[in-house]
């Protein structure tokens, strides 16, 4: 159901100020056919990522360096040397594809950040969007922590939504695209069925997670500008932390370190909102989220550079991050090499916040292809939307024997997909070639 009607417009009241901006919840919506439209036009581009034929990537980047300089001016708690001003499309868009849209509209809610009123009004839009899907998301990750434990299965909240509670401002301001729910192996089945009786379906399954969605909840965005309240989220029951970033690396076993560093399950840390959900310890924490920021740069976006800043400020005032324990865990499931990339641009966003002898020891179990791309980029250039590199594709491969297999899989899995898959696999490389939109 839709939680406003066309009519409804956004009125927001910030603890050092207010504002007005008599915009209709769905002033940026669009209808389902438009989106697939949209995925099409993109797929005939050769770039199915980039998904708005009237903003033109050159000025989407420079929307991004913008928020950039913001985002560190605040962490870094300086005043903001400029307004936020200028191409509102660009910026509303910048901010949605790098997650910190709702995060900017609390700023300038709080006086925090100046913005004109353009530009105001599209972030103040992101973050009432995000308030409400939030708040619906984290009722329903409640809900089924409570069905869980009542069968008396031991759940650990994962990423998103534990740090939305737990590290920023308030919980509206981080956006997440699922709910991600960790459960032991042997507890798998009887998991889905507590889903199953809660109203969810099974969908994808992978190696090491299996994907449940509510029939009601749509399968396509809402709108292509901002993170929209009814837009598609999911439930990702995960049996396992262990990460393979690409067919050519090799397996990274966080398990290990779940089975060996975490407390037992009575003193594990517990979600702030729902005490039957665990969530991780750190050292984990940090390197669960640094491991999965950094092992794509689709995934390196400036939303969760905030979020490892956030995250290792926090806890180090606490005194629960220890950066020897960091490292030793680390290196025991051979992670170092795994949360360089994000712990890098952390830093670079924010300088200091992670000490330089842990980027060194880091670094230096990178493999030498990683380490010259992520030496090229920014924290507004590390996400990867407008185009596909083919030594980013197989920088994780640090092996002949690790390219060829994965060159192996990229020919070879497309056709175990179902015609349909296949066909949009097929599809996507020819136009990329047509395009010549693939580079080195």
């Amino acid at each position: 159901m839709r939680d406003a009607p066309a009519r409804r417009t956004i009125e927001g009241r910030g603890r050092k100020g207010s504002f007005d901006m008599n915009l209709a919840l769905n002033a940026h919506d669009i209808e389902p056919a438009d989106v697939r439209r949209r995925f099409a036009w993109a797929r005939r581009q050769g770039n199915p990522a980039w998904l708005w034929p009237d903003i033109a990537p050159d000025r989407w980047r420079a929307a991004l360096t913008r928020l950039e300089t913001v985002v560190r001016q605040v962490l870094a708690g300086e005043s903001v040397s400029e307004a936020l001003d200028g191409d509102p499309e660009a910026l509303g868009l910048a901010g949605y594809t790098s997650g910190v849209g709702p995060l900017l509209g609390y700023w300038i809610e709080q006086n925090i950040v100046p913005a004109s009123p353009e530009v105001a009004a599209m972030f103040a839009l992101h973050l009432a969007h995000n308030r409400i899907r939030v708040e619906r998301m984290t009722s329903e990750a409640i809900g089924v922590a409570q069905a869980l434990a009542a069968q008396g299965i031991a759940c650990t909240l994962l990423k998103g939504l534990h740090t939305a509670h737990a590290y920023f401002p308030e919980p509206g301001t981080r956006p997440a695209s699922d709910i991600d729910l960790l459960v032991a192996a042997s507890d798998e089945a009887a998991a889905g069925e507590i889903l199953r009786a809660c109203g969810f379906v099974a969908g994808k399954k992978g190696r090491w997670e299996c994907d449940w969605r509510r029939p009601s909840v749509p399968t396509e965005p809402r709108s292509l500008s901002f993170v929209h309240a009814d837009d598609p989220w999911s439930i990702d029951l995960h049996i396992s932390l262990n990460v393979q970033v690409s067919a050519g690396a090799p397996v990274t076993r966080l398990d290990e370190a779940l089975s060996t560093a975490e407390s037992p399950p009575s003193q594990s840390p517990r979600w702030r909102v729902e005490a039957r959900a665990q969530v991780l310890a750190q050292p984990l924490s940090l390197i669960q989220l640094a491991v999965h920021a950094g092992s794509g740069l689709q995934n390196l976006t400036l939303l969760r550079l905030v979020e490892l800043c956030l995250v290792i400020r926090r806890d180090g005032t606490a005194g629960t991050l220890d950066w020897d324990a960091f490292l030793a865990t680390a290196a025991k499931i051979h992670a170092l090499a795994l949360v360089y990339p994000a712990l890098k641009l952390c830093d670079q966003l924010v300088p200091d916040t992670v000490p330089a002898r842990v980027l060194e020891r880091c670094g230096e179990k990178a493999p030498i292809a990683v380490r010259r791309i992520v030496d090229r980029l920014t924290p507004a250039s590390a996400q990867r939307v407008d185009r596909c590199s083919v030594a980013e594709h197989f920088m994780w491969a640090d092996s002949w024997r690790g390219r060829a297999f994965q060159v192996l899989v990229d020919i070879g899995a497309p056709l175990a997909q179902p015609w349909p898959r296949l066909w949009s696999i097929y599809e996507v490389r020819a136009w990329r070639l047509f395009r010549r939109t693939v580079t080195r």
